[in-house]
């Protein structure tokens, strides 16, 4: 994607200072697509799909979330709760004049987006959603609690609830981290995002097809200025989120949905997920669910990993949502 087709500027939404990625037409009557990036992730983690959809005419808008690149990364850990994120987002709506959007979310943009759903159904036109199934709020257990049951104390989510935990990325070559994050597939819980088998990793890293050492060097600069606290907050946050969306207990997602993961994906294979996704619980909670694709071969990053899959997936499906986008008659060579 040429750079000047992506637009960057700050915009100041919530009470923080946001960074904001945009392409495609800049009207207000172009339909909008918002992406929403996980972790360890940025905007740039949807620079496929942006190409793709504002070809097609579509306005794209990817921010980086609160706590990430070149938005405002607040201190305390418990601004990070899904009501901040998801106020952020609402906000940066409100700002860029966009009353409804298609919205597109991956791993924490997956949980953030399902939340914006819930919370604010009335902004968003319809959803794809890639990696993370909604998951309703279960009473009787916290979410910290069932992630030590069933992954056990060593599984990242666990060991980033540890103060100062942040510190651990200060000591690693970044670059390789970042090879090692997004290609290496695992269904094993004890080696998800391990530093310690990232440390002990000594094997030369050939980088595949659809990612360049000029991705990497991207992510690695950014992320060698901000750290990864930011993100880290946001597991912080997963017992505080559960306590405080006690009223939204037993509440559906009301909006039209198509759910997107890699059946090389650990999230696909842990305790009880697949039978969630298939048998009938997903949809369950989720009425509107019109689809659900499980891609053969393809693990956690699958934006990246599998780009024209995913948006053709995207784009395939918000396009009956809005008959007025069409793409643009493209000159033979």
């Amino acid at each position: 994607m040429a750079a000047a087709a992506v637009r960057h500027r700050t915009v100041e939404a919530n009470g923080i200072s946001m960074h904001v990625a945009e392409a495609g037409p800049t009207g207000a009557t172009a339909a909008a697509v918002l992406f929403v990036h996980g972790f360890p992730e940025l905007w740039y983690s949807w620079r496929h799909q942006m190409e793709h959809l504002a070809a097609r005419g579509y306005r794209c808008v990817a921010p980086d979330l609160r706590g990430y690149g070149g938005t405002t990364a607040p201190p305390e850990p418990t601004s990070y709760t899904v009501f901040h994120i998801v106020g952020d987002l609402i906000a940066l709506l409100d700002a860029l004049g966009l009353p409804q959007v298609f919205v597109v979310g991956h791993d924490w943009g997956a949980i953030v987006s399902w939340n914006l759903c819930l919370l604010r159904p009335d902004r968003v036109l319809a959803l794809v959603n890639l990696s993370v199934a909604f998951t309703p709020r279960r009473p009787a257990e916290k979410p910290l609690d069932y992630f030590r049951r069933a992954c056990g104390e060593d599984y990242y989510v666990c060991r980033f609830q540890e103060p100062g935990f942040e510190e651990e990325f200060t000591s690693l070559d970044l670059n390789r981290f970042f090879k090692l994050a997004l290609i290496v597939k695992t269904t094993s819980t004890e080696s998800a995002m391990s530093l310690t088998k990232m440390r002990a990793n000594k094997k030369e890293i050939t980088l595949p097809p659809w990612l360049s050492e000029e991705d990497i060097s991207y992510l690695a600069s950014v992320y060698a200025k901000t750290g990864f606290a930011g993100g880290i907050n946001y597991y912080r946050c997963f017992d505080l989120n559960w306590e405080l969306m006690a009223p939204w207990t037993g509440a559906k997602v009301l909006v039209p949905t198509k759910f997107v993961i890699g059946d090389g994906d650990l999230l696909y294979h842990l305790p009880g997920v697949k039978n969630y996704i298939h048998k009938g619980g997903f949809q369950k909670h989720v009425p509107m669910l019109e689809e659900v694709v499980v891609i053969k071969g393809a693990g956690h990053f699958i934006q990246q990993e599998r780009a024209q899959e995913i948006s053709d997936h995207i784009y395939n499906y918000i396009k009956k949502f809005h008959k007025g986008v069409s793409a643009p008659k493209l000159s033979k060579l």
